[in-house]
């Protein structure tokens, strides 16, 4: 209400300014009253009649102006009442880009003489004539501001041509998108405290002329003209202060932007934090806030519940299998024990989340690029988590039990199996890194909310998080005779302990595999001849030869075998290829402008849960075959850094991987798919997003 009552004030003083400029009264500047001529113009149909285009034309006379959705200082848009209207679902008004006006200091946004507003229209039933009655209600100034209304009506026939279809399509490439060929949007900032102002990059394809911003919000904001730094002509960067409005009263609104040069136009949004609430954090990211804190208590049990799930996850397994083996040796008769061990390894895992949180924290203070597992985009991570792992192998393999006093060798073996207090800790810990790249269920809305707020909440989604990895150690360690159901030593037991060292060994692989995507093949190649080696010498000096030769040269073939699968791999004739395209933000605007549907994949070489998706659902023929047909595939490969790809993760509220949405004409805002993906799930996805289509598979120009 004060927000109307302030506008009501400064179009009067409009008002009373001018009429005092000409030396007039009102009474007499009555009878300069305008004649608003209004038509309402038929256009084009689409998706099979289900949609219609209209022009609503406004024809002011010479001196007379009226306003845009967001009229600045004064003055009010023009209303539209389609509630007499037949088998119309929905009328979408497009606003074209408008231009600045400004009278005695007051700045105003809109149109000067004429202006036609493109209308589409979803029709109920394509196969009944659709009545279009509209009331119009127009403000509009000279020498005076008026009030003007207009009735206008139209009957549309199913399959009828538009009268004016080249009209309206020309007012339509004049209606800004997210996309333009000539201007584009390189960022877009606000103001985190004080003054709202908001800050945006800008690059044009040619020279920029006088370019301007007009900003829209709810409830309506004004921005002063912009600030303008150029760059070399065609690049600059635009500062817009917003009057009356601070970083605070913004806090929870999204802001959309309008940069107009010479007769090009684009949209720049700044998003609204995650379900309209909250503030953005200091990368403008979303950020959600908590309406209560039953909110908080909800997200810290999401939190417990997706920890414990990430025991379940195949990352975590040949870890894990070592705690068992631990206990196998007949220590499970001693409760204290099992007791202390369990709690070691608990103690590892919440203190290793603890540290990742510590971590995250301080990479998002320092404004770098956060994420679930983005440890793995580190050559030396990658590397030092490969020796490590070949340690624990080599030791179910007995190539660690040297008999040396001291040393590297003694604390490795003993880090890597042993059955001290430390072993245990460094076994959770270990556990903990390498259940990064796996986002269980529940795991990615707890960290994509923490990392979307302050140190506190990452601190305490990620101690929940811990705890609830930590959960059946802590179990155990409250109830020790449950280890008294693990079978007793014997034969079987060097059998499995091989066994898990392979799976070890195959894990030390795969994360070499990374390691060459991530820095190259040569060295991964020359770290995985350094561990054979390595498993060779210690063979070696073991004596029993051919057993230990045959380890050496099992795991030279595993280490071989995960470097062949760098290679590119041709198609298998069950496998329907897929086109996918590299991810790009403009073009994905573009896409989705064009009415098609898309269908994106954040994924990275290290994410496990990635490759289950792929091989589960994505690249079997239902959901293949959609993407080799109606739906566009884009993938985000995020197996190294990206900026781009972070930004846009971030834009949706995401700090981890997998992640996949849909957009398309129905779904311009994308629909999120969970982390563990099914095929009824992503094939729902393309219907509802291509929805607004009556037939998809008609859509196949691509832009």
């Amino acid at each position: 209400m004060m927000r109307l009552l302030l506008r009501a004030m400064a179009a009067l003083t409009l008002i009373s300014a001018v009429a005092a400029a000409q030396g007039g009264s009102f009474a007499q500047a009555s009878a300069e009253k305008p004649d608003i001529k209004a038509d309402l113009l038929t256009g084009n149909s689409e998706a099979g009649g289900r949609e219609l285009w209209i022009g609503v034309r406004l024809n002011l006379g010479s001196g007379w102006k009226t306003y845009w959705k967001s009229p600045g200082d004064a003055g009010l848009p023009t209303e539209f009442d389609w509630s007499g209207s037949q088998n119309i679902v929905d009328a979408e008004v497009n606003w074209p880009a408008p231009s600045r006006l400004s009278i005695l200091g007051f700045e105003t946004i809109g149109y000067a003489q004429e202006v036609l507003f493109p209308v589409r229209i979803k029709v109920r039933d394509p196969g009944v004539e659709t009545r279009i009655r509209l009331k119009l209600a127009i403000y509009a100034c000279g020498t005076i501001c008026v009030r003007e209304e207009r009735t206008l009506a139209a009957t549309i026939r199913p399959g009828a041509s538009g009268d004016s279809p080249t009209i309206i399509d020309a007012w339509r490439s004049r209606v800004p998108l997210a996309t333009s060929i000539v201007l584009s949007v390189l960022s877009i900032e606000r103001s985190l405290t004080g003054p709202a102002s908001l800050r945006i990059e800008v690059q044009s394809a040619r020279p920029l002329l006088e370019p301007d911003v007009f900003v829209e919000s709810d409830p309506p904001v004004s921005g002063d003209k912009p600030i303008i730094t150029f760059d070399q002509g065609n690049r600059a960067t635009l500062i817009v202060n917003l009057p009356g409005e601070t970083a605070e009263s913004l806090r929870t609104r999204p802001v959309i932007a309008t940069v107009v040069s010479d007769d090009a136009a684009v949209l720049a949004v700044s998003p609204a934090p995650l379900a309209n609430t909250g503030a953005t954090n200091g990368s403008g990211a979303p950020r959600p806030a908590l309406d209560a804190p039953g909110s908080m208590l909800a997200l810290i049990g999401i939190a417990l519940a997706g920890g414990f799930i990430l025991n379940l996850m195949p990352c975590v397994f040949p870890v894990l299998s070592l705690k068992l083996l631990s206990f196998v040796h007949g220590s499970t008769g001693d409760r204290g024990r099992v007791r202390k061990g369990f709690a070691a390894s608990a103690a590892g895992i919440v203190v290793s989340f603890l540290l990742l949180a510590g971590t995250l924290a301080g990479m998002k203070w320092a404004g770098a690029s956060v994420g679930w597992g983005i440890q793995f985009q580190q050559p030396l991570f990658l590397g030092g988590m490969a020796v490590v792992l070949s340690l624990f192998a080599a030791s179910q393999f007995g190539l660690f039990h040297l008999a040396v006093s001291s040393g590297f060798l003694t604390w490795a073996g003993g880090l890597a199996g042993g059955t001290s207090a430390t072993s245990h800790f460094m076994s959770g810990f270990v556990a903990t890194l390498l259940a990064t790249p796996c986002s269980a269920p529940l795991v990615g809305t707890a960290v994509g909310f923490a990392l979307s707020q302050g140190a506190a909440e990452i601190f305490a989604i990620f101690t929940a998080l811990g705890i609830g990895m930590a959960s059946p150690y802590l179990v155990v360690a409250a109830f020790p005779a449950l280890t008294s159901a693990i079978p007793r030593p014997g034969p079987w037991l060097a059998h499995v302990k091989r066994l898990f060292g392979v799976a070890l060994l195959a894990t030390a692989g795969w994360l070499l595999l990374v390691l060459g995507e991530v820095s190259g093949r040569l060295p991964a190649i020359s770290l995985g001849a350094a561990l054979a080696l390595g498993f060779v010498i210690f063979g070696l000096s073991k004596g029993f030869v051919a057993r230990k030769m045959a380890v050496a040269t099992a795991t030279i073939a595993i280490i071989v075998v995960a470097l062949a699968a760098m290679a590119p791999r041709s198609q298998t004739q069950d496998r329907i290829p897929i086109p996918w395209r590299s991810f790009s933000s403009n073009e994905l605007r573009m896409l989705v402008g064009a009415g098609r549907t898309v269908f994106v994949d954040v994924t990275a070489d290290w994410c496990i849960t990635c490759k289950i998706n792929k091989a589960l659902v994505i690249d079997r023929q239902e959901v293949a075959g959609r993407l080799s047909a109606d739906v566009v595939p884009m993938r985000a490969d995020w197996t190294k850094p990206d900026d781009e790809i972070a930004g846009f993760m971030r834009e949706h509220g995401r700090f981890g991987i997998p992640f996949n949405i849909v957009f398309g004409p129905a779904a311009p805002d994308g629909i999120a798919l969970p982390e563990i993906l099914s095929t009824s799930t992503v094939s729902a996805a393309f219907n509802e997003a291509a929805a607004a289509s009556n037939n998809p598979q008609q859509k196949q120009v691509t832009p």
